[in-house]
């Protein structure tokens, strides 16, 4: 299996979202092995006190994903985002109590979407597919020019 997909189809792909991407992200590019978003967390609702203050003072977040490591169907992601010129990548901590609330709320596996140390993302998109599409095997996942690459097979 070779997929080449938008985020919001991939995002879709592994439960995590509907068919397309949430308001509050305006604008998804990429160049290269990078994938580059623009958000207006204003429009997210309950987030964290820290956060919501952030939001009044840089409204708009710019985010450059690269995949870093793919080991036993983990993509792990480093992310550098800013918001009026500060380093908002490193408010990302803040935001893993939410992440982890959504995954339960769509009774995804627990842990299967983790914020690391050092501004970086585990997904776990083998537990992820293996939820939806039972048999899966994740063999890599890349970015390509804007898209997702998912290299698996059919057990």
């Amino acid at each position: 299996m070779h997929q080449e997909l938008t985020l919001a189809e991939t995002l879709h792909l592994l439960g995590l979202m509907g068919r397309d991407l949430p308001s509050f992200i305006t604008s998804v590019s990429g160049r290269d092995d990078a994938l580059d978003l623009v958000a207006e967390p204003r429009q997210v609702k309950r987030l964290p006190a820290p956060l919501k203050l952030a939001t009044r003072l840089a409204p708009t977040v710019r985010a450059t994903l690269r995949v870093v490591d793919v080991t036993d169907g983990v993509a792990t992601f480093s992310v550098e985002a800013n918001a009026g010129g500060l380093p908002a990548h490193k408010l990302l901590g803040l935001a893993a109590s939410r992440i982890e609330a959504v995954v339960a709320a769509k009774g995804l596996p627990a842990g299967s979407v983790r914020v690391l140390p050092d501004a970086r993302i585990a997904l776990d998109v083998q537990r992820l597919l293996q939820a939806r599409y039972p048999g899966t095997r994740v063999a890599g996942m890349t970015f390509r020019d804007g898209l997702v690459v998912l290299d698996g097979a059919a057990a």
